[in-house]
């Protein structure tokens, strides 16, 4: 990309994909400090209390064999299996170690959710939760909970990297994150790659060895996944405002008083959805959220305490949330906007909870395409290999 500038009469190269930081333009120099630091070892840093089921364990066991040899390793597990939890042991290890880790994701949203898990977990150890939206300075921290978009900022800084949700966007595909991951790693260092819906190039470099591997088919209370039940909808989603089929379905989870998520393949169509609910429904308490809702995170956080009953949202919230005892829709499941991936990804918000593991999952379309098709598949074939 090249710009005429108002004072010279010169072109300037600049980088369009690092212009979120300020332009950056061919002949500017960028300094990098030193990322050394000594950082103390902690024995017994971990104070949690939960026990990991023997899938969690054998698993946890791979990370520290994976970190014990310096190599990439690959945690391809189902929504809800407990990656979470699962890499504990890995931090204990590393921060006894007088090592330092950075835990990822692509998504504020994740951030901010995994942040109180990992200080409950490791009260005693310095941690950092750092992305575009926090006004915090940055300081030198064991742990590290950041987007990441926030690792352009690090030059061989950390000794373990954890990328959770690995193929979720704007990771998926940026070559800039991707190279930003690779710099932010030391030489001796490993990245440990969490996703229920890997990309190809990652399971195709487990396929060459080039990187190891944990799978695990079951959730951690061991009940399988919900299954989304299909419904036909005859005339399109907003017929008569609301269509009938879904309209008596809202009505039904009104009536029972049950909490349930609405997803949208756009964001237009979710707000006029929602003028249409409020009108239709007027004693139902919702929100609505997408990517450009600034008050996205304090509407979320009312769903999850109760303050409302239902929330309407786009595939910005398919991953990376966790809600108790919720029936999930998809609206318009056949848009080209929900791919397999984000289908099952959808679905896998629904049964987290160990009480209410059989919580209902509804895909509602005109057309029964191969997206759903596959998404029903899948989930029906993680379902069996656990059976095995």
């Amino acid at each position: 990309m090249t710009i005429d500038t108002e004072n010279i009469k010169a072109k300037i190269d600049y980088c369009r994909s690092c212009i979120n930081f300020g332009k950056i333009t061919k002949g500017d120099r960028l300094i990098i400090s030193p990322s050394e630091a000594v950082l103390p070892c902690l024995t017994d840093a971990m104070q949690w209390n939960g026990r990991l089921t023997t899938m969690q364990q054998k698993a946890a066991e791979e990370l520290i064999v994976a970190f014990d040899n310096h190599t990439d390793h690959l945690v391809w597990a189902v929504t809800g299996a407990g990656k979470t939890e699962m890499i504990f042991p890995l931090i204990e290890k590393v921060v006894a170690q007088g090592k330092r880790i950075a835990i990822c994701s692509p998504r504020i949203d994740v951030c901010i959710e995994l942040y109180p898990r990992i200080q409950a977990a490791f009260p005693e150890v310095s941690i950092g939760l750092f992305h575009g939206r926090s006004e915090a300075q940055y300081s030198l921290t064991q742990i590290v909970l950041a987007t990441v978009h926030q690792l352009v900022k690090f030059e061989q800084a950390f000794d373990v990297l954890v990328i959770d949700e690995v193929d979720s966007y704007p990771l998926a595909g940026n070559e800039m994150l991707n190279a930003a991951i690779q710099k932010a790693q030391k030489d001796s260092g490993n990245t440990v790659y969490l996703s229920a819906t890997p990309p190809k190039y990652l399971v195709k470099q487990v396929e060459t060895k080039n990187i190891t591997i944990s799978k695990l088919y079951q959730r951690f209370h061991t009940h399988p996944l919900p299954e989304p039940e299909c419904h036909m909808l005859f005339r399109p989603s907003d017929h008569k405002k609301i269509n009938i089929r879904l309209k008596w379905k809202i009505n039904q989870l009104l009536k029972n008083g049950e909490r349930f998520m609405l997803f949208f393949p756009r964001i237009p169509q979710m707000l006029q959805f929602s003028s249409n609910l409020r009108l239709l429904f007027p004693d139902l308490k919702f929100v609505d959220v997408s990517s450009k809702d600034d008050a996205r995170l304090d509407k979320v956080d009312q769903f999850r305490n109760g303050d409302a009953q239902a929330i309407l949202t786009t595939t910005i919230l398919e991953r990376g949330v966790t809600f108790k005892h919720i029936t999930v829709i998809v609206i318009d499941a056949d848009a080209a906007e929900f791919s397999k991936t984000a289908l099952i990804q959808i679905a896998g918000r629904a049964g987290r909870d160990q009480e209410y593991f059989d919580d209902e999952v509804h895909f509602y379309y005109q057309s029964y395409n191969r997206q759903i098709k596959q998404a029903c598949s899948e989930i029906h074939y993680l379902n069996r290999q656990v059976k095995r």
